[in-house]
């Protein structure tokens, strides 16, 4: 009976947890969406919107990261994911007020990237120590449906409540549901055990523990693959819906809506990628993450020669299989990799190095890229940056990985 509890327990706090990134994903997606209609007289082309992207996702790497190395040194997975909503809920909702001061602006954007960056970290906590290895990655596949859920979500609901009632409200909306779900995880929360508090003994201790963490090759490499990724992901992720818009001359909340499309398939390569990953390729996953890179590579070559409707929404499609598919699999191969101790740090730190490439490749470069060469050379970038991981991820087929236990 009691394992019956147990099993109930651990249950509800996996769709909590599922639930509440849904939630974190909804609200990030209106930086991108609604973020550019509302500062549209101020910062209206491409280049100066690049700059709050790039703000934002330096900031998220970053905290994401030091949030992973608190995960590791103290184990409050809910604690933390509850206080990162309330953070995500106020944040946003203070953005309308606040938006036409830029100071004041940046300062909100990094509050909301801190609160987003405790997302993951918790997430990743609650799956090492609760589920085995020899299903990590199908349920890890599982809970990161989460985000391109989320995604798809806020690409209906964004433009639908931006048309009905106005672009403030998208962030209101988005706000109040993230702030109100983080004071219902805060009153979950058991405060009976002292591990909340941070004494100066403990901020040594967690010190040290940065100083002593350990970084193989072939972490670095899985690390590098991600940087290469995370160029393709986000730059999808911060410049398909304007994109879209210029190539198809379509409204901004129209591309958009087409943009779920890449989002909607990723939900589908989370799940079967996983699944595929735990049954056939559990001591290989390397290779599997190769192929998939190797298949983007030639969509965004195909992309930047051939552009018609029809085919821009096929490749958006098979490219959102093929990106958050491999996700998956390089959170599932960093856990493999880290020491015991070290998992959610290794964790973000691959997340880090997916941000820094975003914040400077799909935020500055492209934007860039895109002033004076044109949309379409953005396919290019992506499909340097996707032979690039296939390489890395072909490299680590001959390492030597930690071996479960």
């Amino acid at each position: 009976m009691n394992m019956l509890i147990f099993n109930n327990y651990i249950c509800f706090n996996y769709c909590l947890f599922f639930l509440g990134y849904v939630l974190l994903y909804l609200v990030k997606q209106t930086i991108p969406i609604a973020l550019p209609i509302l500062i549209d007289f101020k910062y209206t082309n491409h280049l100066e919107l690049s700059y709050f992207f790039a703000f934002f996702t330096f900031c998220y790497g970053i905290f994401k990261f030091i949030n992973g190395i608190i995960m590791d040194f103290k184990n409050c997975p809910l604690f933390l994911f509850g206080l990162g909503h309330i953070i995500v809920g106020l944040s946003t909702i203070s953005i309308p007020f606040v938006y036409n001061n830029l100071i004041l602006l940046l300062f909100i954007l990094m509050l909301l990237a801190w609160g987003q960056g405790t997302g993951w970290p918790a997430i990743t906590k609650f799956m090492i120590t609760n589920f085995d290895a020899y299903s990590i990655a199908s349920l890890w596949g599982i809970m990161s449906v989460s985000y391109q859920l989320g995604s798809c979500l806020s690409l209906i609901l964004l433009p639908s409540i931006i048309n009905m009632y106005n672009i403030k409200s998208a962030f209101l909306c988005s706000g109040a549901f993230c702030l109100l779900f983080g004071i219902y995880i805060m009153l979950k929360v058991d405060y009976s055990r002292n591990k909340y508090n941070f004494s100066v003994d403990e901020i040594y201790k967690l010190l040290k523990f940065c100083v002593n963490i350990k970084i193989s090759t072939s972490i670095l490499l899985l690390c590098y693959a991600t940087f290469c990724i995370y160029i393709v992901r986000m730059g999808i992720f911060f410049w398909f819906p304007l994109i879209l818009r210029d190539l198809l001359q379509i409204s901004l909340v129209k591309s958009s809506l087409i943009t779920g499309i890449h989002d909607l398939s990723g939900i589908f390569g989370a799940l079967i990628t996983g699944r595929l990953s735990d049954v056939y390729f559990y001591q290989n996953r390397n290779l599997l993450a190769s192929i998939y890179m190797l298949i983007t590579a030639f969509i965004f070559i195909a992309m930047h020669f051939y552009l018609s409707p029809f085919f821009l929404y096929c490749s958006a499609a098979l490219s959102g299989f093929l990106i958050f598919g491999v996700q998956v699999l390089t959170g599932v191969i960093a856990t493999e990799l880290a020491p015991k101790h070290n998992v959610c740090t290794i964790v973000s730190l691959t997340g880090l190095f997916g941000y820094i490439s975003s914040s400077i490749f799909s935020c500055l470069v492209l934007g860039l890229i895109m002033k004076y060469f044109g949309n379409n050379f953005m396919f290019l970038f992506f499909f340097i940056s996707s032979i690039i991981a296939s390489i890395c991820f072909g490299i680590l087929l001959r390492k030597d990985r930690k071996q479960p236990s």
